[in-house]
């Protein structure tokens, strides 16, 4: 859709930058491990009606995704596979 597109354009640079980085920084990798530690909370947070934890988990979610669109499309399984199993030296 347009709207996307237009979100594609306007994150391209933050995206490449990360790309770039994330290999030093295991930023991705640190933002699902993050998230998924988090998921058992949200069935308690909807029961509870906690808006607020329902609209970050959903955006975080959202940013994950945008982020593994591109870099699916910019580089190998390998590669991959690389960036999510960053450890801290």
């Amino acid at each position: 859709s347009a709207d996307l597109k237009l979100l594609e354009e306007a994150t391209i640079s933050v995206c490449k930058s990360l790309v770039e980085k994330n290999p030093r920084t295991g930023n991705l990798g640190s933002l699902i491990k993050v998230f998924l530690s988090r998921t058992k909370e949200l069935k308690i947070s909807a029961e509870c009606q906690n808006h607020l934890f329902i609209w970050q988990a959903h955006n975080a979610l959202f940013i994950i995704c945008c982020l593994l669109k591109v870099f699916i499309s910019r580089m190998s399984e390998e590669e991959l596979q690389l960036h999510l199993t960053y450890e801290e030296k």
